[in-house]
Formats: structure tokens, sequence, C-alpha cells
């Protein structure tokens, strides 16, 4: 570990000492058998690892994070063969890693009996918290320590949540979440299903059934509810005339958004403009 920069604040209750995103070729082999210095997070985004827990080395895939506490022996291996590659500087696993410690931290590892190894489907709120807190700790200069604990501290309880509590784990499919990420991202423009089916490596129907299994809706159904509440937000907060705003979300004409927004809402586009403001 790099521990040539490190970031401190007294009286902060955790302490990053170091955060990024990794990529790996084979053959690759990271061992600490002396123990860590601090608490070690690694969620891997894509490929396999070999992760030693205890005297097994365990398969990490997309979505598994693995968790050790200072003291812990750590041990990483990128493993693969001529037949895994298609070039010369294939990347063969990726990660986004966090080295940490702190009071607050102790209290929150020894709060429960913890798991080395959890499945979080790459939950989109800990991706999310986990890139924010890289980002804040790599800015140029002094970064936001303060902002910096409470992001890391925000993690560590939605791992909590999606790790541990199986009443709010997500079941999400990670092929179903990447559907509606693509969705929510391309909202206002124009697409088919084959276009949602083929980004993400599936077939329409295989899509279809994966995102309907998953939240109890089609893509179709999905798509217009996002669409709808783009139009409410925009309603809310913009000057916009409600012809520009049914264009600007993704309604082929102004006649049919209207139809879809009353049927949603049971209130035409401009009642619901006038009760907003």
């Amino acid at each position: 570990m790099d521990n040539a920069c490190v970031h401190s604040q007294p009286g902060l209750g955790t302490k990053v000492r170091g955060a990024g995103f990794a990529e790996h070729e084979a053959p690759y082999v990271q061992s600490v058998r002396s123990g860590l210095d601090s608490y070690l997070f690694r969620l891997q985004t894509d490929g396999q690892a070999r992760v030693l827990i205890g005297d097994r080395l365990l398969v990490a895939e997309a979505g598994d994070l693995v968790m050790f506490a200072p003291g812990q022996v750590y041990e990483l291996r990128i493993e693969g063969n001529d037949a895994d590659r298609t070039s010369t500087n294939d990347v063969l696993s990726t990660d986004l890693y966090l080295f940490c410690e702190g009071p607050w931290l102790d209290q929150w590892w020894q709060g429960r009996p913890r798991k080395t190894h959890l499945r979080l489907a790459l939950h989109e709120n800990c991706v999310y918290l986990w890139r924010q807190l890289i980002e804040e700790y790599r800015r140029p200069g002094q970064p936001d320590l303060e902002l910096c604990d409470y992001l890391l501290r925000a993690l560590c309880l939605t791992v909590d949540k999606y790790g541990y509590d199986p009443a709010a784990a997500s079941p999400i499919p990670l092929a179903a979440e990447r559907i509606r990420s693509y969705i929510e991202k391309h909202a206002a423009e124009e697409f088919t299903l084959r276009d949602v089916a083929e980004d993400i490596g599936l077939s329409v129907s295989r899509a279809v059934h994966v995102f309907k299994e998953a939240y109890g809706q089609t893509i179709v159904q999905y798509l217009q509810d996002v669409r709808l509440q783009m139009a409410c937000d925009r309603m809310r907060f913009s000057n916009l005339n409600l012809e520009q705003i049914a264009d600007l979300c993704g309604f082929r004409s102004y006649s049919y958004f209207y139809r879809v927004f009353r049927a949603k809402y049971g209130v035409s586009p401009s009642e619901f403009r006038q009760r907003a403001q």
C-alpha cells in the first residue's frame, strides 16, 4: 500500500489512506502476509480475481466486495492464460479500492459480525458513494476531509443496508440495473428495445424478461415514468412552455404527452404547473 499521501484532520471519525480505481493484467500478485495496517475495502467491478480469505483463495467476480480489518493477512491474485487474452495488454480485472482507518470505523466494524466476502451486485448507491469519495480524496490541493469522512461513513452504512439486511438487500440482477441505467441516461432520446438489449449484450426477449422480473413493470412503462418525472421537474423549475417540455422529455407530440400525463397524474399538464407554482 502506498502511504505517501495520507490526509487527516483532528476530530474526524475516519481517515482515508488510499482510494482509487485499479486495473490489473495477469499474472498479478499483491500480498501482505504480515497483516494490513488499515481497513481495506475492495469492490470487483469487472473480470475476476482470487482473494485469500482465511486459508482459501476465493474467486471475486463483478459485484463482490471483500473487506479486511487491520492485522488481517491479505493476498490478491489475477490469473489468466493465453486463451483469455485477445491482445498483449488485456485488462483481466478491475476494482475500486479503499484503505481507511479511524475510531468510527472501529466501532462500525465491531458493531456486528463482519463478513469478509459480500455480494453487492454493483449496487448503484455503493458505487456512486465510492466514486464520489475517490474524486474528493484525489482532488488537487487539499481535499475536503470532512466531506471524505461523511462519504466514507455513508458508504459503510450503505454496505450494511445492502450487504447484510435481507429485507433491504437489492435482489436486482446487474443486467436489470444496467437496463435501468440506460433508460435514465437516454430517456430524452429516441431508442428501441433492440438498442437497449444490444448495449448490455442480451437478446430483446431476455432483456424484456429480466427487467420485468426485477422491477415489476415493462421497459416501456418505466421509460414513460422517467420521462413524465422529467417533465414534472421542468414544469416546476423552468419557464419553458409545455410543448417545449414535451419535446425535450422525449414525447413524440404534445397530444400524446397530454394523454399520458393526465392518465398518470389525474390532471392536465397546465393544471399541474399552476398547482406547482
